[in-house]
């Protein structure tokens, strides 16, 4: 849950948002006791149980009189204060006063049954006039009862229970709204970053001209996107000078690299000759993958039904003086006369023409090269060579990369068999041989004959 990952905005903002709504209310809570205190400084106020336990220990006498029954909470409170004083009345006229009664509330008996609230505090004089009122129904009828002398209780610790009533509940009920709402609020609020987030997550190599949308981005952070957006537009243009670089190379390349392989062929017959021709193929094979590299970036494959047996046939004629100049054996393998796979002519045969340059170039200059029309889209390239360690298997893809540091070659053209197979959606990997080297097998898309 994204709320409680680390350096969650979430949660950031809702816990800060606890500890203000913490603060403010306890300072809130805290100023409410101070102007209580202002207001009523020293007093005392009677405890409202003080009537109520009264009430609850009233009983009725034999002519339905009020009398006096026992009470725990009564008890207690006389305990504490032998000065505790009441005054009951009922409905019906009947009268029970007991303990030391303030004469100012003597005539006050008859009365009791017209009031509903009664908050009596005392700014002090000889007699204590701080009392509760209480009136309710009870098992003997409905009672009124004004008690005081006793139960007290400070203008301090009613203020701060008063005001803990009122804002501890406050405090909870935002805590939860904050922890709930927070991450809604937030989670609309970023959904413009989200949008953002998912276009970052698209990008790759191949994809060049992308750009983070600012639509519903918050403000605090459109700068970072811009920023972004401005280092994707500096990534391609310096891509673009790149390739453009290496396609103008590979071109110039081309005319003295043919110039050179035109006047080695002519050189008289020899093993000079020979390795001379086949340093001259391996430039030329360079600077073709070269700009076939470009050509995959940046051109659209043109699908259509090939059929694999006809292209092979002319790859191995191509490279069979080259290969058996190096000292190999070259055969094609076609168990049936034909094999449909869909895909691009011209890319499909620079792929198998760079297994099969890899193999000449790697193969140890013995043995034989195999290539082999497995049907149903499916390819392979053998050699006798000293085949390829598991772990270099993948890495031999990646361009330039090499297993030994002075081996032959540039490191391009696996690299290319690769784009290839991917721009295909196809697959290639890397098996031992049962020639006793290595096996490249490529499985691409299988389509119906013409």
């Amino acid at each position: 849950m994204k709320f409680w990952r680390p350096h969650s905005l979430r949660r950031r903002l809702a816990w800060r948002l606890v500890l203000l709504q913490t603060i403010t209310l306890s300072l809130a809570s805290a100023l409410l006791t101070i102007l209580i205190l202002q207001l009523n400084p020293g007093e005392q106020i009677v405890d409202s149980s003080l009537a109520e336990a009264v009430a609850a220990a009233m009983q009725r006498g034999p002519n339905g009189e009020l009398i006096l029954g026992r009470n725990a909470d009564l008890d207690r409170y006389r305990t504490e204060s032998p000065t505790v004083w009441m005054i009951v009345t009922d409905d019906h006229g009947h009268t029970f006063e007991d303990g030391p009664v303030p004469a100012a509330y003597s005539e006050m008996a008859a009365s009791l049954n017209r009031l509903w609230f009664v908050d009596i505090r005392d700014s002090g004089g000889e007699e204590d006039l701080a009392a509760a009122f209480h009136s309710g129904d009870t098992p003997i009828g409905k009672l009124y009862v004004l008690a005081g002398g006793g139960a007290f209780v400070s203008t301090i610790f009613a203020a701060i229970l008063v005001g803990n009533i009122f804002i501890l509940p406050l405090l909870l009920m935002l805590i939860i709204a904050t922890v709930i709402a927070i991450p809604l609020i937030v989670r609309k609020v970023m959904r413009g970053l989200d949008a953002a987030e998912v276009q970052a997550r698209s990008i790759n190599f191949d994809q060049h001209g992308t750009r983070l949308p600012l639509d519903k981005v918050p403000y605090e952070v459109r700068g970072l996107v811009t920023a972004m957006n401005e280092a994707l537009t500096r990534l391609d243009e310096g891509y673009e000078r790149h390739r453009r670089f290496l396609a103008d190379a590979a071109h110039e390349l081309k005319t003295p690299i043919a110039i050179l392989q035109t006047r080695v062929e002519n050189l008289d017959t020899g093993p000079e000759r020979t390795r001379l021709l086949t340093d001259t193929a391996r430039l030329a094979a360079m600077a073709e993958q070269l700009l076939d590299l470009q050509r995959l970036a940046q051109s659209q494959i043109d699908f259509q039904p090939i059929d694999l047996v006809p292209l092979a046939e002319r790859v191995v004629a191509d490279h069979a003086p080259l290969a058996i100049s190096a000292g190999y054996d070259i055969s094609l393998r076609a168990p049936d006369p034909s094999s449909w796979v869909l895909g691009d002519r011209g890319a499909i045969e620079r792929l198998l023409a760079n297994l099969t340059q890899n193999a000449v170039v790697h193969g140890g200059n013995q043995g034989t090269i195999e290539i082999e029309i497995a049907g149903n889209g499916v390819f392979e390239v053998h050699d006798s060579g000293p085949g390829i360690a598991p772990e270099h298997r993948e890495k031999i893809f990646e361009p330039f990369y090499r297993i030994r540091p002075l081996d032959r070659g540039a490191g391009l053209g696996l690299n290319l068999v690769r784009e290839v197979v991917r721009q295909h959606g196809g697959n290639i990997s890397v098996l031992p041989s049962h020639l006793g080297g290595v096996c490249f097998r490529v499985e691409l898309p299988a389509a119906v004959a013409r």
